[in-house]
């Protein structure tokens, strides 16, 4: 049990998200050929249905003027249509299960890899603390002066994350949303880190307006 337990931790490390992506794609790409074989295995039914129809009305007609108004050659010439249907008919179906089975056989694609259970950086102590409205942080000695000298404002919300909070340095993927990179994170690492974490350490950042290749800071909070 040890042995196969190594084996697929062993496994899961090798995996890069570039071999997920690859796996996405080739999951993709099956789905779309079933679609295609699918389709085609409809098509070809729908056709050999009508051939069927066609040979009845044939038959009936023949039955009706006599032997000699439909050659035998001309029913064989229908019946090599209907059977040449009903091979092709057959091998689209052998097509389709076997595009299942590799499909079945294929590994499921994992979650982002969380081997390094270090955060990636630490925010340093003398960069300004964020607040979740994007407001930096300022000195109590010289908040308390300008309060002495000017009249009360509105309360600033408080920062939810301390002063030297650690983080970790997230690439964007493709279609990744912001709800989607938390999850994967509160996840793989046993986080609980909310929106307002991520705005907070990202005072530039639009959640709505993501862009592949983009970096921004997941902050660890438990």
């Amino acid at each position: 049990m040890a042995v196969i337990l190594g084996g697929i931790l062993s496994l899961r490390a090798e995996i890069t998200p570039e071999d997920i992506r690859q796996l996405q794609t080739r999951f993709q790409q099956a789905e779309e050929s079933e679609e295609r074989l699918r389709a085609r295995i409809q098509k070809l039914e729908a056709t050999i249905a009508e051939l069927r129809s066609q040979l009845g009305e044939v038959r009936s007609v023949a039955a009706s003027a006599g032997k000699d108004a439909v050659t035998q050659e001309q029913l064989k010439k229908v019946v090599d249509q209907l059977r040449d249907l009903d091979r092709r008919r057959q091998e689209d179906n052998e097509k389709v299960v076997h595009q299942i089975k590799r499909l079945a056989d294929l590994p499921t694609a994992p979650p982002p890899s969380f081997d390094d259970p270090k955060p990636k950086g630490r925010k340093p102590s003398g960069e300004p603390s964020v607040g979740a409205g994007g407001t930096a942080k300022s000195d109590p000695k010289s908040d308390s002066k300008s309060d002495l000298k000017s009249e009360p404002k509105a309360d600033v919300p408080k920062p939810t994350l301390p002063t030297d909070y650690e983080f970790y340095e997230h690439v964007v993927r493709d279609n990744q949303s912001v709800s989607q990179i938390i999850n994967e994170y509160n996840k793989g690492y046993g986080l609980k880190v909310r929106l307002k974490h991520v705005i907070e350490a990202n005072p530039k950042l639009r959640p709505e307006r993501l862009v592949t290749g983009q970096k921004i800071r997941i902050p660890v909070v438990k």
